[in-house]
């Protein structure tokens, strides 16, 4: 039997923008995709590292008619839940629109998180069938969700949300049509998703666990449950400047590691760096996006394109550890 052919999709935003270099490198090592998709708001395509930018680049807000952020954000708001996060339910919406969109070239497609480090080669099939990882997990507004989207009862002990996921188009388009004619009010499965989020709820969704509940219930021959050993707490350990003598190491007893913004090492210096280095890439994307003016002070006029020098700093770091 020949190797089952899939994409490879990584939604990103900005502040995962200086990861994505090491993570494409180490996906490109050892993950075989056919395609490799980035899809970002391509307002800051050239900010994307040179790497990325090699990748096929999609704009999220054009990925699928009627899925954009500013729509999901009105959606929210007309829901009652005006305060929940329309990037991260972006996010989602963009995993499951892929399977509809005219970007899928195969039946498969994998979704791999942009904080998230591969570190050694990954199957995802065995006979034939889809490899989920499990994890430990449990959020009731995920589950009162598909409830009422799916009519099902069913549920896994084990959690599907994981660090990624392969998905079958097939499966995902069979998905997203029955959660289209089912009675929750909305115009398309987007905004009855949305709408069928307890209002004042602001994570009441989960991709993840809606395809697994899903594919448990209607294809149950589809794929099998697997263990890996992954680490989503990496920033614990050196933020996200992390050696690569760090990574061989772990790599040992670690499929995966991931490393999110917010998280920082207990040692005072570096703790004080990653904090400093987070302040940086949220102030750099509020005067790029123009929401905020760079103050006049931090402006170092010897360094190309106005960069300040708290940017140029960060950014050698970036390549070092690239």
């Amino acid at each position: 039997m020949g190797r089952n052919k899939f994409d490879l999709i990584i939604p990103v935003v900005f502040k995962d923008y200086g990861m994505l270099s090491r993570v494409l490198r180490y996906v490109m090592k050892y993950i075989y995709p056919d395609n490799i998709y980035i899809i970002t708001d391509t307002r800051f395509r050239k900010y994307l590292p040179k790497e990325a930018q090699r990748m096929r680049v999609v704009d999220e807000n054009v990925l699928l008619p009627g899925l954009s952020f500013s729509r999901i954000r009105s959606l929210l708001k007309q829901s009652g839940n005006m305060d929940s996060r329309p990037g991260w339910y972006l996010q989602q919406f963009i995993k499951m629109g892929f399977a509809l969109s005219d970007y899928s070239q195969n039946r498969y497609y994998l979704s791999w998180d942009a904080d998230t480090i591969p570190l050694r080669k990954l199957d995802f099939f065995v006979d034939g069938k889809v490899m989920f990882a499990m994890k430990k997990e449990f959020h009731k507004p995920y589950f009162d969700t598909i409830k009422r989207i799916l009519n099902i009862s069913g549920f896994n002990e084990k959690s599907y949300i994981a660090e990624h996921m392969m998905f079958d188009k097939q499966i995902m388009a069979d998905l997203i049509g029955r959660i289209s004619s089912c009675g929750v009010r909305g115009e398309d499965w987007i905004e009855k998703i949305i709408n069928a989020v307890e209002p004042g709820v602001s994570n009441g969704f989960s991709e993840f666990e809606t395809y697994g509940s899903f594919c448990l219930n209607y294809y149950p021959l589809s794929y099998v449950e697997r263990h890996l050993n992954t680490f989503r707490k990496g920033g614990y350990i050196a933020g996200r400047f992390i050696s690569k003598q760090r990574l061989e190491c772990i790599s040992f007893d670690t499929d995966t590691i991931s490393f999110e913004l917010n998280d920082y090492p207990d040692v005072w210096t570096a703790r004080c760096f990653c904090f400093l280095y987070r302040k940086y890439v949220e102030m750099r994307y509020r005067w790029i996006s123009h929401i905020l003016p760079p103050p006049q002070w931090l402006i170092n006029i010897n360094i190309p394109q106005g960069r300040c020098v708290l940017s140029a700093y960060f950014l050698s770091k970036e390549r070092e550890v690239a």
